[in-house]
């Protein structure tokens, strides 16, 4: 072994220092690196209607509360895409590429909901920054959100919530929301001014200051990164609304719950690697963490994962994504829909609490019960997504005597009898908003409020019999979950698309001859 390494230590040294020379003479001739980012007026006709803010400062990106680091936009040309990043991190970029952020601004039905919004009021296209702060940090920090853009396109803008969407990212504010993010973009056109490929690997530490520094590698691991995003309110620098409406308050719910108390985090059920798995042990009290995070992030949205759906599933989703092909849009789209329906199956539970005769019948009980979810059930914007109880009960000849909710499930449109768990978005005359429409909104109402986390709610039926009814009676029941109404489709895709529903937890239970 010493005779092998005499033999060897010379040629060895040689490439030692021959590296050595060869990376000094590349610091040596290597372009000074050029300043980042892009003064807000150099970049042409962006438009700042909505003024400076209290102490005479610029909004670039208002109603959207995100910031950017320097205070100055971005250059698309220096940022890297998603597809790029793949090139090493492909695991990641795979995962990324099925899910939801990935397909975040590039949504049909989003877009449509976009454009109809920004036809309302007076400010337009630069109104629409509410929305793309969340759905396109990209196209925002480089100038595209406003109403005459100049900025070109470039494949890095066209990823939704992309990798260095999050892993820029210097600071939250999850309580104030809108957007309320910090991005350092500059990280990553300044380290896209250094070595790249083989180089960068030779020397990787400029590519972890950009994208793991201290403050992001810190945010990242918590729930405030999603919840700046995860919480949004209205008000009148973009709504109707006179006073704050809070729309979704997921983080508070999170913040607020069992969950939190015990450091479960967002990331640590969407992000875990088996989200089933992990809820389910979660169920169980075992609060060990995901072996490993993935980069799917698993939610709700069942329909954006539907494989069933064909082609029209890629076109809702907005078309392939940079550096994704056929092959893997379909793996990774399967996988993800796969996960998704698992990971549904785990929120909710429903129990048969009492059954007691009533001189018209029966009254019935059933407990709807959040038995996974980390915060209330439903969350997030739900004026669109929402979950009703379908009930059914039958008499010993099979004949239906009752029936509630069944109307919403069986023709695709609320049934206004049906127990719902839903938010109603109001004009500022009192009538209902069906189509999202943000900027027309000044009030919004819970006709149910929902279910908050490892809570339930009991839900009573009083079911008239008809006299010759005989028993033994038999209840069916079923907790459906929509992610959007048939009204948003119809009003802003001017399509007639269904939007199937997903049945989150059932139950059948023949009631007792003496309940008659």
């Amino acid at each position: 072994m010493k005779t092998q390494f005499r033999y060897h230590i010379r040629p060895l040294a040689l490439a030692a220092l021959a590296a050595a020379a060869g990376l000094g003479l590349y610091a040596a001739l290597a372009p000074a690196p050029q300043p980042t980012g892009v003064a807000l007026a150099a970049v042409p006709y962006y438009s700042l209607p909505f003024g400076p803010d209290e102490t005479g400062e610029d909004r670039p990106f208002w109603p959207s509360r995100m910031q950017s680091a320097t205070g100055r936009m971005t250059d698309p040309a220096r940022l890297p895409s998603s597809a790029e990043c793949g090139s090493c991190h492909r695991t990641e970029f795979e995962e990324w590429a099925g899910s939801l952020h990935a397909a975040a601004d590039r949504d049909l039905i989003y877009e449509a909901t976009v454009d109809a919004n920004v036809d309302l009021l007076r400010h337009g296209a630069e109104q629409g920054r509410f929305c793309e702060g969340c759905h396109a940090p990209g196209e925002m920090l480089a100038g595209r959100v406003t109403r005459h853009v100049a900025v070109p396109p470039a494949d890095a803008l066209t990823e939704g919530v992309s990798c260095i969407a999050c892993h820029t990212a210097t600071h939250a504010d999850p309580v104030e929301g809108n957007g309320a993010l910090t991005l350092a973009y500059d990280r990553a056109e300044a380290e896209r001014d250094g070595p790249q490929g083989a180089a960068l690997l030779a020397d990787p530490r400029a590519h972890l200051a950009a994208y793991g520094a201290p403050d992001t590698t810190k945010l990242l691991a918590g729930s405030e990164i999603c919840g700046a995003c995860h919480t949004e309110a209205y008000d009148l620098s973009m709504s109707r609304a006179e006073t704050r409406q809070d729309v979704q308050s997921t983080f508070v719910e999170w913040r607020d719950s069992w969950y939190a108390r015990n450091g479960v985090t967002c990331q640590d059920c969407h992000m875990a690697d088996d989200p089933a798995a992990q809820v389910m042990a979660l169920r169980e009290g075992r609060l060990d963490k995901p072996a490993r995070y993935s980069h799917r992030f698993i939610g709700a949205n069942h329909v954006m994962t539907d494989t069933s759906l064909g082609d029209t599933l890629s076109v809702l989703r907005g078309g392939l994504l940079p550096g994704v092909d056929r092959d893997l849009n379909q793996a990774t789209l399967a996988e993800q829909a796969r996960q998704t329906t698992e990971f549904l199956r785990t929120a909710a539970g429903l129990e048969l609490r009492g059954t007691t005769a009533t001189a018209e019948g029966l009254h019935v009980e059933l407990a709807v019960q959040n038995l996974g979810a980390g915060h209330n059930l439903p969350t997030g914007v739900n004026d669109q997504k929402h979950m009703w109880l379908e009930i059914h009960l039958t008499d010993a000849t099979g004949a239906e005597i009752f029936r509630s909710g069944g109307d919403a499930e069986r023709l695709g449109v609320e049934d206004p009898q049906a127990v719902a768990w839903l938010e109603h978005f109001l004009d500022n005359k009192g009538q209902r908003i069906t189509g999202h429409l943000t900027f027309a909104t000044a009030r919004v109402e819970w006709v149910r409020k929902p279910i908050p986390p490892r809570g339930e709610e009991l839900v009573g039926y009083d079911i008239p019999l008809p006299p010759d009814a005989q028993g033994p009676f038999r209840l069916t029941a079923q907790l459906h979950y929509r992610v959007a109404l048939p009204d948003l489709i119809y009003q802003n895709l001017r399509r007639t698309l269904p939007v199937p529903s997903f049945t989150l937890a059932e139950l059948s239970a023949d009631l007792p001859e003496q309940a008659r």
